[in-house]
């Protein structure tokens, strides 16, 4: 039997889409959420003391929330950062008896999948901005698998593909490209680019997937 999972990113606060994830689980194996499910939380501020921007204390307690409420439905999650959510200190207290944060990049098996999730977006001037020197790390460290991956999660998508023509990647800023080329993972599921949300492409092997402003579900054989 195959995999269901369902796959969101980008919620933003939005109920509609909080409660449509809700409702869902019950139906699915598993949830991933690939980030940016606040808003202001990582807005850069000297006052941001606490691990997120100080208007943001209601946005926060909303993910709080959030992921407490898919805890309690016994269904294993994943959550990826984005570059609107909070700092690490903020997110890894919010792991459960099913799912966690994922806060540094990490190669493991779940669910019967070999995962490869990396908590870094291309720079936006906000958190958890992917830097030349993480590209190489991962490249160094994942880029002879104990296995092929199956699942590549982040919060961005690569280089080109479901990036929304690549507006928002000058050419020296690092994505995840180089990555996916190598290793050619089954899926690479992300969000961000919002124009993109709910699309799919097809490069090589690898099933792009762009949740941002949705959920889907992901049937995996």
């Amino acid at each position: 039997m195959g995999i269901k999972l369902l796959l969101g990113s980008d919620y933003h606060g939005n109920d509609r889409l909080i409660r449509q994830a809700l409702d869902h689980l019950p139906q699915v194996d598993a949830y991933i959420n690939c980030g940016d499910f606040c808003s202001k939380a990582g807005k850069p501020s000297c006052k941001a003391t606490q691990g997120f921007h100080p208007t943001a204390q209601a946005e926060v307690a909303q993910l709080q929330s959030f992921l407490a409420a898919v805890d309690s439905l016994g269904k294993p999650w994943l959550f990826l950062p984005g570059n609107h959510d909070p700092a690490a200190s903020v997110l890894e207290p919010l792991a459960g008896s099913w799912g966690r944060a994922i806060t540094q990049s990490c190669c493991f098996e779940w669910l019967g999948l070999q995962v490869l999730a990396v908590p870094w977006t291309p720079p936006c001037g906000w958190s958890w901005t992917l830097t030349r020197s993480h590209l190489q790390e991962l490249l160094t460290l994942y880029g002879q698998p104990p296995r092929p991956i199956d699942l590549l999660l982040s919060h961005a998508p690569p280089r080109g593909l479901l990036d929304e023509g690549g507006k928002w990647y000058h050419r020296r800023m690092p994505t995840l490209r180089p990555l996916v080329d190598h290793l050619q993972p089954r899926y690479y599921i992300c969000g961000h680019m919002h124009w993109d949300g709910g699309k799919v492409e097809r490069c090589g092997s690898t099933l792009v997937i762009n949740t941002a402003l949705h959920n889907m579900v992901l049937e995996i054989p």
